[in-house]
């Protein structure tokens, strides 16, 4: 398994991020196009990928920006490498840059990713590494149940 950083994805990594998102996120959120994802990308200032790579296929990516003065980030595992530090190792990369990380993750057991498997919240996982959940901070969107998350170094 391969770690690979870099502030710009090829072509090739975008879409295979894209994929990523699709299979493991939310069904309401699914990027469905490139042209969407880089859309959302774009949104993102400053921005620093991490990738986790295994036989040239991405299984996780991380993401550092900066919105509003503050460092924010967004991170997709694939489900076959959750539970095995990975993500753990990801945070911890990102707090040697940042001493404050700020998130948004998804509550409730109420979604269905692209396969109809239901959507495991990461929440306990982020309580585990030290994040402070801002349960009256939540996500302004109406497909999506989400609160804010932040660690401080």
């Amino acid at each position: 398994m391969e770690f690979k950083e870099t502030n710009k994805l090829s072509t090739f990594y975008k879409e295979q991020v894209r994929l990523l998102w699709n299979r493991e996120y939310p069904y309401v959120i699914k990027q469905k196009s490139i042209e969407d994802f880089n859309q959302y990308l774009g949104l993102l200032k400053d921005k620093n990928h991490l990738l986790v790579i295994e036989n040239s296929r991405v299984l996780g990516w991380c993401c550092d920006f900066i919105r509003e003065g503050e460092c924010w980030f967004a991170m997709i595992l694939d489900t076959e490498i959750q539970g095995k530090g990975i993500g753990r190792n990801l945070i911890q990369k990102l707090k040697k840059r940042h001493n404050k990380l700020n998130g948004w993750v998804v509550i409730g057991e109420n979604y269905l990713k692209e396969n109809n498997q239901t959507y495991k919240s990461p929440i306990g996982f982020y309580k585990k590494l030290g994040f402070t959940v801002f349960e009256k901070e939540k996500l302004n969107s109406s497909i999506l149940n989400a609160v804010k998350i932040q660690l401080k170094s």
